[in-house]
C-alpha cells in the first residue's frame, strides 16, 4: 500500500490520518535544551508508531542538521513495518534521488512502491517538474512541500499526488513556535491549484486539538514529529493523535 492509499483508507474509516516522523536530532530542542542525538532503533520506533495507528512513517535522513542515518534507518523501517515510508532530505539533484533509490533497492525492489521522496518546491524552483518526473520514473511517489499555495507555481502544470504545507519555516530549520497556519481559505486555494492531490499539514502539531484544526480546515492528513519523538510512550502518543476525530484508526 502506498501513502495515498493508506491516507484514503484511514479517512474512509473516519479516522485521522497521521504520518509519524522519526528524526535523530530536533534542531529547536538541540539549540534550546541541548537535546542529544536520538539513538533509538528506527525500526522499533516505526513499529511502535504503526501499532499506535499511524498511516505512514516519515524518516528525516538529512545528516548535517537532523543527524540522519539513511543507510541504517531506511532498511530498518522498511523491514520492520508494512507502512509507507516518506524519506525527507534536502533533495536538490537527481544524484540525491539515485542515492535513495539504491538504498531501497538493496532492501528489495518491491519496496519502491511504498516509498515517498520529499521535494521542497521553493528550493528546486523551475527544476521541480523535472525532479518530480524523475521520482516517478524511479518507481516512487513524491511529496511536494510548499510554504503556501503560491509555491505551486513551480509545478508548471505537473500534478503530484501529494502536496505538503509546512506550518514552520524549513529554511530556519523549524525552530520557531509551533502553530497551525493552515486554514480553510488556504486549503481552498490549494484545491483550486492542485486538483485532486492530497494535502498534508506538516509540523506544528503539539496536541490532538491541532490535528482537529488541520483536518477541520480541509487537510487530508497531518505529519507530526516532535510530539512523538519526545513522548515517553510513542505508541500511545500516536494513538491519541490518530484518534482525535473519534473514528476508527
Amino acid at each position: 500500500m502506498d501513502l495515498v492509499e493508506s491516507i484514503v483508507a484511514i479517512k474512509k474509516k473516519g479516522g485521522a490520518p497521521v504520518i509519524a516522523e522519526i528524526k535523530r536530532l530536533i534542531p529547536k530542542l538541540a539549540a534550546e535544551a541541548g537535546l542529544p542525538l536520538d539513538k533509538r532503533n528506527a525500526g522499533k520506533l516505526a513499529k511502535a508508531y504503526e501499532l499506535g495507528g499511524a498511516c505512514g512513517i516519515s524518516l528525516v535522513t538529512e545528516t548535517k542538521y537532523f543527524g540522519g542515518q539513511p543507510e541504517q534507518d531506511i532498511p530498518a523501517v522498511l523491514h520492520t513495518t508494512n507502512l509507507p515510508l516518506l524519506i525527507k532530505d534536502f533533495n536538490r539533484t537527481k544524484e540525491n534521488l539515485d542515492y535513495y533509490v539504491t538504498i531501497v533497492r538493496r532492501c528489495g525492489k518491491e519496496y519502491l512502491g511504498r516509498v515517498v521522496i520529499l521535494l521542497i518546491s521553493h528550493w528546486l524552483e523551475n527544476k521541480l517538474p523535472e525532479m518530480l518526473d524523475y521520482v516517478h520514473h524511479l518507481g516512487m511517489l513524491a511529496l511536494v512541500e510548499t510554504r503556501s499555495p503560491f509555491d505551486l507555481e513551480y509545478l508548471s502544470g505537473a500534478r503530484p499526488a501529494l502536496i505538503g504545507m509546512n506550518n514552520k519555516n524549513i529554511d530556519g530549520l523549524e525552530k520557531e513556535v509551533d502553530r497551525i497556519l493552515l486554514d480553510r481559505q488556504m486549503v481552498e486555494e490549494y484545491r483550486q491549484k492542485a486538483g485532486r492531490a492530497l494535502l498534508i499539514s506538516e509540523s506544528g502539531h503539539r496536541q490532538p486539538e491541532d490535528v482537529i484544526k488541520s483536518l477541520g480546515a480541509g487537510a487530508d492528513a497531518v505529519l507530526i514529529g516532535t510530539a512523538f519523538m519526545t513522548a515517553a510512550y510513542p505508541s500511545e502518543a500516536v494513538n491519541r493523535f490518530a484518534g482525535a476525530l473519534g473514528g476508527s484508526k
